[in-house]
Order: C-alpha cells, then structure tokens, then sequence
C-alpha cells in the first residue's frame, strides 16, 4: 500500500506489468543500475511493479495541510515512499531486490503571462521530459489561472498559474451569475476513442490483463453516463515514461454550475481523467471517498446553496470560497491529488476531459496542476 495516503474504495490493480522485448528489457535494468541474482535481468525488472491509482485530499497548500496524510522523503514535500521491504524511496524490482527511484528535476516554468498552456500544468519545462499535446473543444473552454475566489483555496499547486477547462467559457468564472454557455458545434454524443464508458466486467484488469484496452478498468464511468455528452472539452498528451520512475500525478479541483438545482438528475455533468497504459486503460480520478468525479457521485467539499434536495446542507449550505464566481451559489470539490501507476519506458496517453451531460448549458469546470512522476506505482489496498 502507499503510506500516508488515504486509500480509496474503487479500482484495485495489482497486475504485474507487460514487457514486450527483452531488449527493452535490458535497457530499463541497465538504467535502473538494480542488484540482482538471475543473469538476464527479466525477473528482477518485471516483478512487483504494481498499478497503482489513488486520490486523496490535497490539502491547502498555503496553510501548509498536506491533506489527510503527508510525509516528506527528500525535504521537498514530497510523499515519503515505504514499498514493502526496500529502503524508502526505492522501486520494487523484484524478489528481495530493489531499484532506486530516480524521479526527474522539475523547475516550474509558467511564470510568463504567455507561457505556454501545458507549462501551467508543470510539463515541457526546459532540459526536462517533453510530451506531446493536443485539445479538443472551443478554445473558449480552457485558459490559464492563477486565483479563483476571494480566498487562497485555489492558489497554484505548482509554479505559478494552473489550467482551467470547461464546458463552458473560462472567462465566465469570474463573474457571479455567469458560467452558463452553449459551446456550439461540440457534442460528441458519445466519448470519444479511446476512452471507453463500458465496465470491463466482474474480474478486474489485475486478474485478467486481457481485459486492459476493452473498457474502463476502474469500472466508474458506465453508471455515470446517463446521457448525451455535449460541449465536450479535452487535452490530452503523450509521454515515454522516465525509466527511473513507476508512476504520475497531478492535481485537480472540480466545479459545477447544475448544483443545487439538477444534483441527482440526468444532467450529471462530469469530469474524467483517463490513463491509457500497457497496465491499466480507464479512469483515474476519484474523490477521496473513491467517486468518480461527477456532480451526483462526487463529494462535494465546497456547498454553497439552500438546496433541499441534498440532506448532507440540510436546506441551508455556505461556501465562502466559491463568492465572488460564477461558483457563488453552486458548488465545488477542493483540491485532489491523483496518482495512477505506469510502467518504466512505457508510452503512455493521458486524457483530461469535461463535459455537459444531456444539455448544453449550466456548466462545469475542472482546473488542472503539478503534474508530476513518481514511485508510488504500488495497488491502492
């Protein structure tokens, strides 16, 4: 399990990852510089690297609250790793052996008025890993931030600025009454490839690894689909995995225009983080009780209506850090935390997406921050 984190109750994946070529291989033990007993390295590069997904509450950053949990390896704030018989900070590589996490150098990099889009999330920083980007949607539906609200609660998690999306227009968040656009021509209808809404099934993808690539292995999003997908927006990107680490993360915070007056109906506005990897393909983002991340199965930290026909307000809710928005009577998650486990030289897809449910209008956002690698590749328990 990964210490310090608050487990989740959804996708468990404990499946050993896939390697194709022994040349690869050789290449990853090589990078890794691992001990081992058998000559050709397989066993030792190809056990106990666990999928891992969790997401758990990040906590205020200006408060200095890590969340429910944080403990710090190097000083840096970062997570404290204890992988089952290692010393801390370490990759398992195998039986009785273990790799050390070499996680890459990251210097924020948005600090500019123009940096680019994907620097606000903490990526394609000079003399670092490089990734390729693309969106889908109104240009209108994703910007840059650095504040939201008359509070620090949504302060940048990483460097300088984080991306904001929606299905609707960024520039309404700032205005009370707005965040209430038809997008235009931008109604797949259905999600598009590759995300799947489909449940892999009864076995999960660790008991059947057949069953990655056939649908969603966290078996979240079919039940939340329950109409049309409309004023879809996206942003998604490649990356060869750094061999040194086992993992990624990042930070998000959702919002949502539909409460209080549609919480519970069809117009279930949602968000999804999708992973496509040779070790897992679905959804990774959850909130910190193990809900995908929608208005009617989401926790919604940040209530602000007199909405009787949610009983966690009874009849009456209050959050200051959504006044002065378009949030202002609505409501929102705090900052969460994903960490999804990949596999060492892998390349990987990774899809931000939000959208409207069954309608066009009443929006919701998601902000986006502190992408990052890491070693927690480890099966939440």
């Amino acid at each position: 399990m990964t210490l310090g984190f608050r487990p989740i109750h959804g996708p468990h994946t404990s499946a050993l990852p896939r390697v194709s070529m022994v040349s690869a291989v050789l290449v990853s033990f090589l990078a890794f510089g691992c001990s081992k007993d058998d000559p050709a390295g397989i066993d030792t590069l190809t056990a106990g690297l666990d999928t891992g997904i969790t997401t758990f509450d990040g906590g205020d950053e200006d408060s200095g609250d890590g969340g429910e949990e944080s403990n710090d390896t190097n000083g840096d704030g970062g997570p404290r790793l204890d992988l089952g018989g290692g010393e801390e900070g370490e990759l398992p590589c195998g039986e009785g052996t273990f790799c050390e996490c070499d996680i890459p150098d990251h210097v924020p990099c948005d600090a500019a008025a123009d940096t680019p889009l994907v620097r606000a999330l903490g990526l394609n920083c000079p003399n670092e890993v490089q990734v390729s980007i693309t969106t889908w949607g109104s240009p209108a539906a994703i910007g840059k931030r650095n504040s939201f609200g008359n509070t620090n609660a949504f302060a940048p998690r990483e460097g300088s600025q984080y991306i904001a999306m929606g299905s609707g227009r960024v520039d309404e968040l700032d205005g009370v009454g707005g965040c209430n656009s038809n997008l235009g021509n931008f109604n797949p209808g259905t999600l598009p490839a590759p995300l799947k809404g489909t449940n892999v099934g009864a076995q999960t993808c660790d008991e059947n690894e057949a069953l990655i690539g056939t649908g969603d292995c966290s078996n979240t999003i079919e039940s939340q689909l329950v109409g049309t997908v409309n004023d879809y927006t996206e942003l998604r990107f490649t990356a060869e995995v750094p061999l040194g680490v086992n993992s990624f993360s990042y930070d998000l915070a959702f919002f949502s225009y539909e409460y209080p007056d549609f919480y519970q109906s069809a117009f279930n506005d949602m968000y999804i983080g999708w992973l496509e990897s040779e070790v897992w393909t679905g959804n990774i983002s959850f909130d910190e009780n193990g809900a995908p991340i929608s208005l009617n199965a989401g926790f919604l930290d940040y209530r602000d209506a007199n909405a009787p026909n949610d009983p966690q307000c009874n009849g009456n809710c209050s959050a200051p850090e959504l006044h002065g928005t378009c949030m202002q009577g609505h409501a929102g998650t705090k900052w969460l935390t994903t960490t999804a486990g990949v596999q060492p030289g892998e390349t990987i897809t990774v899809v931000f997406a939000i959208f409207d449910m069954s309608d066009s209008i009443l929006d919701s956002y998601v902000f986006l921050d502190n992408f990052s690698w890491g070693c927690d590749g480890d099966s939440p328990p």
